[in-house]
């Protein structure tokens, strides 16, 4: 007998694809443990010891899944004598139910129906192991987030919206990970606006409390703090930022988030000119100097 139990549901999937391509009449037989709300430790332990009964010249490929379902190829196993086995696999635990979780497959036949069921268990083997992933990032994202906010300057932190009104010309802040984005939005803007530029999401908030922009342009993915880790410590250290995200991906679910956080815009890539002056004159912080309200400032061409 042979227990596959690493990557067991892409290797089934490869044993019945050569099956198939071999036109092997052999049967699958399945077992859907993850339906039952036994122990997995006492469900394997007894289906072990079970197989261990069976004839060594059936020679059983056992394939144990993530979600505890279980394939077992076996060579001349009859479909009577696999019920037979469930009912005394069911009978030794008291578990009369597990009868109705066995099913049979003849891989000639049923072939789709095997490989959607082993396709969706990778599919959410995929998506289970990228939410530990996101999860990992997101922790790492605020915890860095957390020490960049906890070393940046009181003083300054506590002053940015008094530097921002008491400042004559309108500063806007680029955050983009992307050297090509940021060139092209800085020489854009340049020609009538004071521009940062800031590569990652903690140069983006040392520059933030250091420059008391009037508006930020600031991109979702980032190779240490993401966008949204960053927009949610901006508003930390002043409520009143205005901060417009782009992306290159704009979709709904990235618009709706950042304008749950808090974002005033959103901007998708490649931008024009327009889009751009369009959002900078919209922020408060920039008319405000245009109009004068402060010590001054000067038209933006147009």
């Amino acid at each position: 007998m042979i227990v596959i139990a690493k990557n067991a549901e892409e290797k089934l999937l490869r044993t019945l694809r050569a099956e198939r391509e071999g036109m092997s009449s052999q049967r699958c037989f399945y077992i859907a443990f993850s339906k039952s709300k036994r122990p997995q430790k006492e469900l394997f332990e007894k289906f072990l010891q079970a197989l261990q009964d069976l004839p060594e010249t059936y020679m059983a490929q056992v394939y144990i899944c993530q979600d505890r379902d279980v394939f077992i190829l076996l060579s001349g196993f009859m479909l009577r004598q696999f019920f037979d086995f469930l009912e005394k696999f069911s009978a030794a635990l008291n578990m009369p139910e597990l009868e109705t979780l066995g099913h049979v497959f003849e891989i000639g036949v049923h072939y789709v129906q095997l490989e959607t069921l082993c396709q969706d268990k990778i599919s959410r083997i995929a998506w289970e192991q990228s939410q530990i992933r996101e999860k990992e990032r997101k922790e790492n994202a605020e915890k860095m987030a957390f020490e960049t906010l906890e070393q940046l300057d009181a003083e300054r932190v506590a002053t940015v919206s008094v530097r921002r009104n008491d400042r004559r010309e309108p500063v806007v802040l680029v955050v983009d990970d992307d050297q090509l984005v940021c060139t092209l939005a800085g020489n854009v803007l340049r020609e009538d606006y004071q521009v940062v530029l800031a590569r990652d999401g903690k140069n983006a908030l040392c520059a933030f409390v250091d420059e008391a922009p009037d508006i930020v342009f600031l991109d979702i993915m980032m190779p240490d703090i993401s966008g949204y880790e960053v927009l949610e410590s901006l508003f930390q250290i002043d409520p009143d930022a205005y901060v417009i995200m782009f992306s290159g991906r704009k979709n709904q679910e990235n618009m709706m988030r950042a304008f749950e956080i808090g974002a005033q815009g959103f901007l998708g890539k490649p931008f024009t000119r327009e889009r751009l002056y369009h959002h900078v004159g919209k922020s408060p912080f920039v008319q405000s100097k245009i109009k004068g309200d402060t010590k001054g400032g000067r038209m933006p061409a147009r």
